[in-house]
């Protein structure tokens, strides 16, 4: 090999070399939301429908992973202790957000400090519903039957810890009434001892018990939220029937691991708000009775400090602890 010929060879080699370590350095690979929960639910449902849009408008694939398990901390540990690179982001809820940290004696994660707001993406109105054996048409009927029968009253929810669980709490304090609640092992079976009498009533996401209530299964009786909800437009506000004080609602909401680059935190936010100003995407997370949010990582920040002392109070009032 003549030298003209190795110089051209050499440079070629250092020119493949660079750009194997620019490749390196930028990898194109996928986004990935981690979903705290198992498939199926409204938190997975929501996160596929914006990864759907978000997708095209990074110009990367954007894939859902689905890790269930101690109410949403699991997976928020997963987010939390990833590189902070933009690449893995949590699709979280009020319990791994919020809620846990004052609840489990023990945390993977310090809820403070673990995570770099994102977006909201939407917001799911809560609503309480009583089985149809319950004598109650509205909420203040439900509230003197309760203060008559203080024995009389069991409340259900997903779970302990779980955001019925805590909306349950809120009520009871704030109107100075008693109820047992009752765990269950999911919505599925907590809504079947609902319909049978065996609970009498919870306070749900409209999302789970819609059709419940438009079929004429469970009564509802207000929605804890500001607004009525589009899905439920006859159904009052606990405000307008009351009791302005019980005021829930459950929530999605982009967080990535703290330390994100504030270059990905504004790209991905400008893309999920570019997104859910589609009609289209408005429609689908509408059709699962969620209205769409958006906003700023600021906005968001702001949301979560309130949220959290809010929470704070409702769980040391009410003595939950999961151990």
């Amino acid at each position: 090999m003549t030298r003209r010929k190795r110089a051209l060879a050499s440079a070629v080699t250092c020119w493949l070399l660079f750009i194997g370590a620019a490749e390196a350095a930028w990898p194109d690979q996928p986004v990935r939301i981690v979903v705290p929960f198992a498939a199926g639910g409204t938190t997975d449902v929501i996160a596929r429908l914006v990864g759907e849009k978000l997708a095209p408008r990074l110009g990367q694939p954007v894939v859902i992973e689905n890790i269930g398990g101690a109410g949403g901390n699991n997976g928020a540990a997963l987010v939390a202790k990833s590189p902070a690179n933009g690449y893995t982001i949590l699709m979280a809820t009020p319990g791994p957000a919020v809620m846990n940290q004052f609840m489990y004696s023990r945390m993977p994660f310090d809820t403070a400090t673990a995570f770099a707001p994102i977006v909201t993406t939407a917001s799911v109105p809560s609503v309480l519903v009583v089985g149809p054996k319950v004598e109650a048409k509205s909420m203040a009927e439900l509230v003197a039957l309760m203060k008559a029968r203080p024995d009389g009253f069991n409340f259900g929810s997903a779970g302990n810890g779980s955001t019925g669980h805590l909306g349950g709490a809120l009520f009871t304090s704030v109107v100075g009434v008693k109820a047992q609640h009752v765990p269950y092992r999911g919505s599925a079976p907590m809504l079947q001892d609902l319909i049978a009498g065996n609970i009498q009533f919870t306070i749900d996401t409209v999302t789970g018990v819609m059709s419940l209530i438009k079929g004429g299964t469970l009564n509802a009786l207000a929605v804890t939220t500001k607004s009525r909800s589009s899905e439920l437009p006859d159904v009052p506000t606990a405000t307008e029937a009351g009791f302005p004080d019980v005021e829930m609602a459950s929530w999605v909401a982009l967080l990535g691991p703290a330390g994100m680059p504030h270059e990905a935190v504004e790209r991905i936010n400008a893309e999920v708000n570019a997104a859910l100003k589609e009609p289209e995407l408005q429609a689908r997370i509408a059709g699962l009775g969620a209205r769409p949010e958006g906003g700023s990582p600021e906005d968001l920040a702001a949301f979560l400090t309130r949220e959290t002392e809010r929470w704070k109070r409702v769980v040391e009032i009410a003595g939950i602890r999961i151990d």
